[in-house]
């Protein structure tokens, strides 16, 4: 299984179901560090952490990748170039989990 920590459109479960109907979800969160803070296409203001959703997919990354691609809500007009990169999110206080995350 692969985890993704998702933010923004992809907390959206019918879009998420548009990667696979397989998944398994939990609200998450992730804490915000500067250079992630500079380069997440969000308006995030003196906060801390960024909410969203852990979701866990039965495929591979490339698989996830390109079914995140073909999600034309899911497509910023203004950014041409994605970042993927693992960071920790958090289930709750006690439970942290190695996540993709896209921005």
């Amino acid at each position: 299984m692969i985890s993704f920590f998702f933010y923004d459109k992809l907390t959206n479960i019918e879009l998420i179901k548009k990667i696979s109907n397989d998944f398994i979800i939990y609200d998450g969160y992730i804490t915000i560090q500067n250079n992630l803070l500079e380069s997440l296409n969000e308006k995030i203001t003196n906060n801390k952490f960024l909410y969203g959703k852990i979701v866990y997919f039965n495929m591979n990354l490339y698989d996830v990748l390109k079914r995140i691609n073909e999600i034309n809500e899911c497509r910023n007009n203004t950014k041409t170039k994605y970042t993927i990169n693992t960071i920790i999110a958090n289930k709750n206080i006690d439970e942290k989990y190695q996540t993709y995350i896209i921005y």
